[in-house]
C-alpha cells in the first residue's frame, strides 16, 4: 500500500515532470483530442496547486492522479455531448476501493468501455445495446428496430471489431498505472 506523499519528499515540479506525459495519455485515449487531454491534466495540476494546503492524498499520487485525470476526461466528453446514456453518470461517480488495484483497473476498463461504446454510430450502438445491455434476441432487435436479421448480426460483428480495435490500449494504461504505483 502506497503512503501518503508528503511536499517535503516530492516537490509538485517533480510530480509534475513524473506524471504529465503519462497522464496526458490517459486523458487522450478517452477524449480522443490532444489539446483537450493537455488542458485536462493541466487542470489536474492546477487544482492540486490551488487545494495544495487542503489535498490528502492516501492511495498514492499516482493513482489518484490516474483516477481523477480519467474522470475530468469522462466529464469533458460527457459536457461535449459524445456520451449520451444513462451509465455514465454510474461511470463517473463509481467510487472504487483505492487500495483494491483490481477494481481500479476494472473501472478504468468499464469507463473505456462505455466511452468506446458511445462512439459507436446510433444505429450500430442501439443494436449492440439491446443485444448486451438489454439481452434481446437477434430476432427480437430486427422486429423493433423493423430490419433484417442479417442487418443486426453484421451491426454487432462491427461493433466487436470496432470494440477490440478502440479498447486494445486499455493493456497499455493499465501497464502504465502498475509501473506508476
Amino acid at each position: 500500500m502506497s503512503q501518503p506523499i508528503s511536499r517535503d519528499q516530492i516537490s509538485f515540479e517533480d510530480l509534475f515532470r513524473q506524471h504529465y506525459s503519462a497522464l496526458c495519455r490517459i486523458a487522450f485515449y478517452v477524449v480522443e483530442d490532444e489539446e483537450a487531454a493537455k488542458d485536462i491534466v493541466q487542470d489536474f495540476f492546477l487544482y492540486c496547486w490551488n487545494k495544495k494546503d487542503e489535498l490528502v492524498i492516501n492511495v498514492g499520487f499516482p493513482g489518484y492522479a490516474a483516477r481523477s485525470v480519467k474522470n475530468a476526461s469522462l466529464n469533458y466528453i460527457k459536457r461535449a455531448g459524445r456520451i449520451s446514456f444513462e451509465m455514465t453518470d454510474e461511470l463517473v461517480e463509481t467510487v472504487a476501493d483505492p487500495t483494491d488495484e483490481s477494481s481500479e483497473n476494472e473501472e478504468i476498463r468499464n469507463a473505456a468501455l462505455w466511452a468506446a461504446i458511445s462512439r459507436l454510430p446510433q444505429q450500430r450502438r442501439t443494436v449492440f445495446l439491446l443485444s448486451n445491455r438489454d439481452g434481446l434476441k437477434y430476432a427480437d432487435i430486427a422486429a423493433q428496430l423493423d430490419i433484417s436479421i442479417n442487418t443486426v448480426k453484421t451491426h454487432i460483428k462491427l461493433a466487436y471489431q470496432y470494440l477490440r480495435k478502440e479498447c486494445g490500449w486499455l493493456v497499455r494504461v493499465i501497464s502504465i498505472l502498475f509501473f506508476l504505483k
